[in-house]
């Protein structure tokens, strides 16, 4: 008897599927498992790259940079740390053969934002009670703004101030000259009146001198006049957008005193048409004194020639001489219908060399007694800043805050007790020069800039302090009222007051004490006396404020606060490569990644496979960021 197989065949066809079907989707799981263990690895294994940074760094400046030495190092180590993931693989067998290194992003790339991103990761952390709010620095930024571009357009207005004195003087001597000339004339016409003909003559030729000296003081007189009105016209165009950072107040104020400049350009076009007239009248002065000269001398002859036995009578000398004088009678000597020049030109002398003091050895002015500045060098070849030097980065009013706070806990400054070779960094931050030195000269120039130009923005804001300038200028102008001269000089006279409170102000901040940011007639110290004491004795007295305002390190925040960001954040790696290098030489932000992209190839192999090789191509992508 026959049995049939048919069902044996049939269920063996069909479990043989089923277990072909459980194979293929145990191995489908099985790959895509591989991949993410293989993915967890290749991630897991960038950890342990990127946790070997720079321990320094860390250290020192809270920062994360992955020092390597070419740009295959990054991968080769990222393969080590593949390889116990490889060797524990359980149901997921694979090898990863090579690594290749896609993109390293330097710390320094990216126009300075990687670093950027360090500092506002780690500042944003545990710091809010000490950092001020968004809006408070809006405020404190317009503020900064307005005292630098106040301090701008009066440097530059009050060397017109200089300019306009000069011109006085070349108008006052313009006006001796004249004088001398009257005295002259009046000397020859005493000596003529005493038939003194060679006394007459010497008075003669004396005035004839300084008759000739006029056309070169009128032309002297004239080049000034057109180097004011044409730099006058050159200031008014390059501060037009300072101007337009003052509030309207402070710019009504200034425009008010600035309105004397414009006065005095045009009060000036007619003292020239009336100077430029008497040049015909000295021509003609010229000639007449040459006849009256040689008038006499034939005169003198007539008399010596005189024979009395001949003519049996004294010559008529009276006579003779009579035609001299009415010759002489006709040189007319020109006059001005204005008095030129300062009536106390020592005082402007004085406001003047407090402007050049400040210019020439400001360190030596404001430096406290027994300080002394760093000689430290800054070996500037190779420094990001140096090899990186567009402005592309932007930062908001937050972020400049953020950064600036880490500045100022991380680097030194002046004020700073740290003994190392370079010691003003935050100085160097603000001015990038090669000294400490310069840097601290620069750092001290924009501080006195800025304290200038909020005392001045004081000054302009007190109705008592600007009548005490104008009081001062009526007394070196020697001109009551409210003459265009008066108002150069008065707008002079507060622009060097603002100067010499700032200059104490700076000597009391790097004395460590404070000063507040806007004056007050109380927090106010240095008189218009004691300005002018200052101009004589050369030497600063601390206005030192005690317990009140912001300190010399404040100073330097704000003034980093306007600083463009790119230069910023690169002149932050130029002092942290300076710093990390003293102990390892070859150390370079250059060769410091902050994120690295890596693919990595290899193979796998199948478990559940009944064909021919079972080993399959992989390739997994990784990347990692600080």
């Amino acid at each position: 008897m026959r049995k049939s197989g048919q069902i044996t065949v049939f269920l063996s066809l069909v479990m043989l599927c089923v277990c072909s079907l459980v194979c293929g989707l145990v191995e489908s799981a099985r790959t895509a498992g591989a991949g993410w263990y293989l993915k967890m690895a290749a991630d897991s294994a960038m950890d342990s790259v990127f946790s070997g940074y720079h321990r320094a760094a860390w250290e020192q400046y809270r920062l994360f940079l992955l020092e390597y030495e070419d740009e295959d190092e990054p991968g080769s180590t990222w393969l080590k740390h593949m390889e116990p993931y490889m060797e524990t693989h359980g149901w997921y067998p694979a090898v990863i053969q090579s690594a290749s290194v896609k993109e390293i992003s330097r710390i320094t790339d990216e126009h300075g934002a990687n670093l950027k991103q360090e500092i506002q990761d780690y500042m944003r952390y545990g710091i809010w009670d000490t950092v001020a709010e968004e809006s408070e620095a809006e405020t404190l930024w317009k503020e900064l703004k307005e005292a630098e571009s106040l301090q701008t357009v009066s440097e530059a207005y009050s060397g017109h101030a200089r300019e306009a004195a000069r011109m006085e003087r070349a108008l006052e001597a313009i006006w001796k000259s004249l004088e001398s000339q009257e005295e002259h004339r009046k000397k020859a016409a005493a000596r003529l009146a005493g038939w003194d003909g060679s006394g007459f003559r010497t008075a003669a030729k004396q005035l004839k001198k300084e008759a000739e000296r006029l056309p070169g003081l009128i032309k002297t007189y004239e080049k000034k006049a057109d180097e004011l009105a044409a730099h006058l016209e050159e200031t008014r165009a390059d501060t037009e957008q300072q101007r337009d950072d003052l509030s309207e107040g402070i710019r009504s104020a200034m425009e008010e005193e600035l309105a004397s400049y414009e006065s005095y350009i045009s009060e000036n076009g007619e003292k020239r048409r009336e100077i430029e007239a008497m040049l015909p009248g000295t021509e003609g002065n010229t000639a007449l004194i040459d006849r009256a000269v040689e008038q006499s001398y034939e005169v003198e002859e007539i008399i010596d020639d005189w024979d009395d036995e001949d003519e049996g009578d004294e010559p008529d000398e009276d006579a003779l001489w009579g035609s001299v004088e009415a010759v002489w009678d006709r040189v007319k000597i020109p006059e001005l219908s204005f008095r030129a020049g300062l009536k106390e030109p020592e005082k402007q002398n004085l406001l003047e060399q407090i402007q050049q003091m400040a210019g020439l050895d400001l360190l030596m002015l404001v430096l406290p007694e027994g300080q002394e500045v760093s000689k430290g060098v800054i070996q500037t070849k190779g420094l990001p800043s140096v090899i990186h030097t567009e402005d592309i980065l932007k930062d908001n009013f937050l972020e400049r805050i953020l950064t600036d706070e880490y500045i100022g806990r991380f680097f030194t400054c002046f004020l700073s007790d740290d003994q190392k070779a370079v010691r003003y960094e935050q100085e160097y931050v603000l001015g990038g020069k090669s000294t400490d030195e310069e840097n601290l000269k620069f750092a001290a120039a924009r501080v006195l800039a800025v304290r200038e130009g909020l005392n001045l923005i004081h000054i302009l804001s007190d109705s008592q302090k600007r009548e005490e300038a104008r009081a001062l200028a009526a007394a070196i102008t020697g001109i009551t009222g409210t003459a265009p001269l008066t108002g150069i000089v008065a707008f002079f006279v507060m622009t060097v007051w603002a100067l010499g409170e700032a200059a104490a102000d700076l000597k009391a901040l790097l004395a460590g004490d404070r000063v507040p940011l806007i004056k007050t007639k109380e927090t106010w110290k240095l008189s218009l006396d004691g300005l002018l004491t200052l101009g004589e004795q050369e030497k600063v007295e601390a206005g030192q404020e005690k317990g009140e305002g912001k300190r010399y390190e404040d100073y330097l925040k704000m003034l980093l606060f306007i600083e463009p960001a790119e230069r910023l954040y690169y002149r932050v790696m130029d002092v942290v490569q300076i710093n990390l290098s003293r102990k390892q030489p070859d150390f370079t932000m250059e060769r410091c990644a902050y994120q690295a992209k890596i693919v990595g190839t290899g193979t796998g192999k199948h478990l559940f496979w009944l064909g021919g090789d079972p080993r399959y191509t992989m390739e997994v992508h990784t990347d990692k960021a600080y």
